[in-house]
C-alpha cells in the first residue's frame, strides 16, 4: 500500500498561493494478465497548503479525518493503521509540542472571549473541572 498524493492549485493561482493535496490510500496488484495495476482503496482526505506550509491546525484535523477513516476500512489492521499514519507524514509533519501549546492558548483566548462576550465567564474551579473530565476521559498517561 501507498498515499497517492493529487495536488491542485488555487483556481485563482495569481491572487491565491494555495494547493489543495488529496490522499488516496492504493494498493498494487497484477491482474489476470499479470499486468501491474493500482487500486484505490480510500480516500484519506485533503488538506490546503498555503505558501508552502500546511497550517498547523489543519494538520491536526486532516490526522483525525484520515484516523476516523481508516477505521472504518474493515481490511486494515491496527498496525497498517500506524504505517500508513507514517506514510501520511512523510508529507504532512506532526503538530510539535510548540505548535500544541501556541493552539491551546488561541483557543483560550477564543473562550474567554466568547464569554466575556456573553458575560459568562466559568470559574477557575470549573475550569480545572473540565482539565480533569478531559483527563479522565482519555485515560492515565
Amino acid at each position: 500500500m501507498y498515499i497517492r498524493w493529487i495536488v491542485r492549485k488555487h483556481k485563482n493561482a495569481a491572487v491565491a498561493d494555495v494547493a489543495f493535496h488529496d490522499a488516496y490510500l492504493v494498493e498494487s496488484y497484477r491482474d489476470e494478465r499479470d499486468n501491474p495495476r493500482q487500486r484505490t482503496i480510500c480516500y484519506l482526505g485533503n488538506i490546503r497548503q498555503i505558501s508552502g506550509q500546511f497550517p498547523s491546525i489543519e494538520r491536526e484535523l486532516f490526522f483525525l479525518r484520515a484516523d476516523r477513516i481508516l477505521a472504518g476500512v474493515p481490511d486494515i489492521s491496527g498496525d497498517d493503521r500506524l504505517e500508513i499514519a507514517e506514510m501520511l507524514r512523510q508529507k504532512v509533519p506532526a503538530l510539535t509540542p510548540d505548535e500544541v501549546m501556541e493552539a491551546f492558548r488561541n483557543n483560550l483566548r477564543w473562550y474567554v472571549n466568547w464569554w466575556r462576550e456573553r458575560g459568562a465567564t466559568p470559574t477557575r474551579d470549573e475550569l480545572f473541572e473540565m482539565i480533569d473530565e478531559a483527563e479522565d476521559a482519555v485515560g492515565p498517561m
